[in-house]
């Protein structure tokens, strides 16, 4: 009897490995597969026929021009628009030299595939490094040519209102060229990550730790710091002791409000409602809302991002709520929400559809990018790739690959 308990044992012990083994495998592939993307064998070329697919294109940095058009319709009228203003009136050397040298103003161009900076005033925060970074993964993925530019951008919440790159703009400021806001690079700061990063852990907050959209608080959720500023401050007095709000005010460097109010990305997504809330212009925070399927509740914005023109506030393509900027009717839009579960479902689906799974991905951002290069050219100068000093012609501007390790443009060897 004691032999065959011997044998029993090891049996045991042998099954008991292969069920965890099960599980383990079972647990790593939920986990996993949702970011798992359908690119092929390795070592196969990349392949686009004509028609979006999240899984296989998403992550696409090498779309041609002609393929861009065909996967995001729609996608570039805030380069479109300021290219229809100037093939009249061309950007000149001139006009670029009069821009005001603000705090987060970079110079820059583009020579021969090559990206250069060439002036640089201040800095906000890791923000111009970021758009750097994007703007130099653009040109070195871009199947075809792009042409010679120069250019400058401002990384600061407001502007001139001139021909700059920035990350928003007023309606009136129509001379201003917008760009993919640092965000989509990287947020370290704020512990936010990268866009990717984002997206990643917002798929897996919804589709692997159980927050679908049934089991999703059904209440509206904000976190931010008011800063004194009256649109905020009316926002929270608005939803104060409302039970269908969980809204709070932080306050930034304050350990009991970081550890006990502050809500990650992932932590939104398990809201039906997510507000979005302009700040010193306009607010970084939308397109990271814009990754959860939750309805966006956004007061009438008097900022406009590169994207927010694919924003549809009624109709059968419906991606948010509008709310005035008031918030007078605030309560009434939430209580319509609550009370018709199966219409907020389909606009917080549409608003993943639209943003997460196509307009907002790295294949969307690097395509806006090399549009927006080719736009610029079209009415601008050819740039001068030597100047003179002291007789001597020297190069315009440091290669993009120095000035990211040093953050500088000028040091002596060390």
């Amino acid at each position: 009897m004691a032999k065959g308990r011997t044998h029993i044992l090891p049996i045991a012990l042998v099954l008991s490995v292969i069920l965890l083994l099960g599980y383990w495998k079972s647990v790593h592939e939920s986990a996993f597969g949702v970011f798992q993307p359908d690119l092929g064998r390795p070592g196969s070329p990349r392949k686009f026929n004509g028609k979006w697919n999240y899984k296989r294109d998403a992550d696409n940095l090498m779309l041609n021009s002609q393929q861009c058009e065909q996967a995001f319709p729609g996608l570039f009228e805030e380069v479109e628009r300021p290219v229809r203003d100037r093939l009249s009136s061309p950007i000149t050397l001139d006009e670029l030299d009069s821009l005001p040298r603000q705090n987060g103003y970079v110079r820059a161009m583009i020579y021969n595939q090559q990206l250069y900076v060439i002036d640089t005033t201040g800095r906000i925060y890791s923000r111009g490094l970021a758009t750097l970074h994007a703007l130099h993964r653009a040109i070195l993925s871009s199947p075809e040519i792009l042409p010679n530019i120069e250019f400058a951008f401002n990384v600061d919440d407001r502007i001139p209102p001139d021909a700059i790159w920035g990350y928003a703009r007023q309606k009136e400021d129509t001379k201003v060229w917008l760009i993919p806001d640092f965000g989509f690079w990287s947020w370290p700061e704020t512990k936010v990550g990268s866009m990717r990063e984002v997206q990643m852990k917002a798929t897996m907050a919804e589709q692997v730790d159980g927050w679908s959209w049934s089991t999703k608080i059904p209440k509206l959720l904000w976190r931010g710091a008011t800063m004194g500023l009256e649109l905020r401050e009316n926002f929270v007095a608005a939803t104060a002791d409302q039970p269908w709000a969980d809204v709070k005010a932080l306050t930034w460097r304050d350990n009991d409000s970081m550890v006990n109010d502050l809500k990650s990305m992932p932590e939104h997504c398990q809201y039906k409602f997510l507000a979005h809330t302009e700040g010193n212009s306009y607010s970084g925070r939308l397109k990271y809302l814009q990754n959860c399927k939750s309805v966006i509740v956004a007061h009438k914005m008097d900022w406009i991002q590169h994207h927010h023109h694919l924003m549809r506030s009624s109709g059968p393509e419906q991606n948010y709520v509008e709310v005035k900027r008031s918030f007078e009717d605030l309560a009434e839009k939430i209580s319509w929400l609550q009370d018709h579960n199966k219409n907020a479902e389909k606009i917080a689906s549409r608003n993943v559809k639209v943003f997460r799974e196509r307009y907002l991905t790295p294949a969307a951002e690097v395509c806006y990018w090399r549009k927006l290069i080719h736009g610029w050219s079209r009415v601008s100068f050819e740039p001068e790739f030597f100047t003179v000093v002291d007789g001597k012609r020297v190069w315009r501007g440091l290669p993009i690959e120095s000035f990211l390790l040093e953050k500088r443009l000028e040091w002596d060897p060390y």
